[in-house]
């Protein structure tokens, strides 16, 4: 019964409450008419002036490519005495260092984001074909580059630093 009763106070507030009338639109009604929230009159308040922003500094940086170009490592995840990284040559090429499974084969610089090639070899996967790591470079110096991968978690970043070949040695003649 009182379900019933409950039921019947539903129907009758629903029905009180649609039967506003409406105003038929016809094709010649403006916003204007059909809404009176809106008004006809032209906004009198004047358009304020853009701010002087020329002091602001672009939210994206541009690093130069010979910056970035040479020998990067960084530690191995659970063997300190272990490096591994990547080197990037003037030509454009990139070569892994101590990562077996993971090729290098290019790497290009879009402002502050850093693009390396890759493939992958020795490890059974579906898709062999060469993937682009794409990271946000987030500090860079002379002697360390700090790389955040745009598909990693946030606040994961990679930490590399510069491998400097002793001045006057060239690699792979010996010393007398």
């Amino acid at each position: 019964m009182n379900r019933n009763l409950l039921l019947a106070a539903m129907v009758l507030t629903s029905l009180a409450c649609n039967q506003q009338t409406q105003s038929v639109k016809t094709a010649t009604d403006t916003l204007a008419d059909v809404d009176s929230s809106l008004l006809k009159q032209a906004d009198s308040t004047g358009i304020a002036p853009f701010p002087d922003t020329s002091f602001i500094k672009a939210d994206t940086i541009s690093y130069e490519p010979q910056v970035l170009t040479g020998k990067w490592m960084r530690p191995v995840a659970g063997r300190d005495k272990e490096t591994q990284g990547f080197d990037l040559r003037k030509d454009g090429s990139a070569q892994s260092i101590n990562m077996y499974t993971l090729v290098y084969e290019k790497w290009a610089l879009s402002k502050d984001t850093l693009l390396l090639w890759h493939h992958t070899e020795g490890v059974e996967q579906k898709d062999s074909a060469a993937t682009v790591d794409t990271t946000i470079i987030k500090d860079l110096t002379d002697t360390t580059l700090v790389i955040f991968p745009v598909n990693a978690a946030e606040g994961y970043l990679e930490k590399y630093e510069k491998k400097i070949e002793p001045a006057g040695r060239v690699k792979g003649k010996k010393q007398k």
